[in-house]
């Protein structure tokens, strides 16, 4: 299975997870990580990630070539729609260069993370 159709899936599974419908029991599921919980924790927690046989969160992560920078990002939009219960929409795309960006309104937080394929 290539990147594409595993980031697909990985994002629908996101996306669902913290939809208008969905954000409040997905928050309460979380809520114990603390606030120091990052976005992988986050989404692994849900059940989200599909891993390979022996793949472990910890290597995954250590795996990432997502900047430092990014990563907090990325964890302060995630925590901002746990503890907010605020509906979260998050996509993933390549591009020349990792870039994070997110958005905010008052009733829902966009997050597009560009990675360098």
């Amino acid at each position: 299975m290539g990147f594409g159709l595993v980031r697909q899936g990985l994002v629908q599974r996101v996306n669902d997870a913290f939809a208008p419908h969905q954000v409040a029991g997905s928050a309460q599921r979380v809520a114990h990580l603390g606030p120091n919980a990052d976005a992988f924790d986050i989404v692994h927690e849900l059940g989200l990630f599909q891993f390979p046989p022996g793949q472990t969160l910890p290597a995954y992560r250590a795996s990432l070539p997502i900047p430092d920078l990014h990563r907090r990002v990325l964890q302060g939009a995630f925590q901002s729609a746990v503890q907010n219960r605020k509906p979260l929409t998050f996509g993933i795309v390549s591009g020349g260069a990792e870039a994070v960006h997110v958005s905010e309104t008052d009733s829902h937080i966009h997050v597009v993370l560009t990675r360098k394929d």
